[in-house]
């Protein structure tokens, strides 16, 4: 099952995810958050019916949505409604919806597609929820692909440029530990800090760039982010019984 979740905020031009999405499994379900919905319709125009990005469910308090024709356009859409007046987010509500459909973790997946910018707190809401059972696994924004990768899994990347950023982030609920082990990196995990980021702009080897290997990443303990270039292709797995 592959959940495909639209929120508000900054979000990706639709031709900055093709690579993402032609090695990314069939969508089973799309989710419209608020001015999600925005996003949900400029993918739509762009992608066609190469993929179908009609909303199976549209939820929020819609107090961002510019372009509120949509909401009728897609009345006969599932939608649930909330105040404003609430102390969670839209992104919230639909990462817990796209977690319910997704079920078992390790064979499916939820895409999240915008989300940056903004508002500060809002932003950082969404890079807490990867610390809780309900986040995404994938989080495409305007300039980047971010990759939740739990215990037990292991992400191959390819498709980028030695010019290019790869950083490793910990998550909120754990600034330090965990143990990672990388290949194919200019600096490797022997050299990555003990303690909160553990890798921000690091890069692909002058070797393995050549030899045109993928950058791995494996985690051994604990549960990390890897942010890519958009037109990264990526590949992850689990390597272990039990994984996420």
């Amino acid at each position: 099952m592959h959940v495909v979740i639209f929120t508000g905020g900054e979000a990706p031009l639709p031709h900055n995810t093709v690579f993402y999405f032609s090695h990314a499994p069939a969508i089973d379900k799309v989710i419209a958050a608020d001015s999600g919905l925005d996003t949900l319709e400029a993918f739509s125009h762009f992608y066609g019916s190469t993929y179908c990005f009609k909303p199976d469910l549209i939820l929020g308090d819609m107090d961002s949505i510019r372009d509120s024709s949509l909401l009728q356009k897609y009345a006969s859409v599932k939608s649930e409604l909330f105040s404003h007046y609430k102390d969670f987010t839209d992104t919230e509500l639909a990462l817990q919806r796209a977690a319910a459909l997704v079920g078992d973790r390790a064979s499916g997946r939820i895409t999240l597609i915008g989300g940056c910018g903004g508002m500060t707190d809002h932003f950082i809401s969404v890079y807490d929820s990867f610390s809780f059972p309900f986040h995404a696994d994938f989080w495409l924004g305007p300039q980047d692909v971010v990759c939740c990768l739990p215990e037990g899994s292991r992400l191959q990347v390819s498709n980028v440029r030695p010019d290019q950023r790869i950083s490793v982030a910990r998550l909120t609920n754990s600034f330090s530990g965990g143990e990672i082990q990388t290949s194919g990196l200019e600096w490797d995990c022997h050299c990555f800090r003990p303690e909160g980021m553990p890798s921000i702009s690091n890069h692909i080897s002058s070797d393995y760039y050549g030899q045109k290997k993928p950058v791995t990443f494996e985690v051994k303990k604990g549960r990390f982010l890897v942010i890519v270039p958009p037109a990264a292709i990526l590949q992850k797995d689990s390597v272990c019984p039990g994984a996420e």
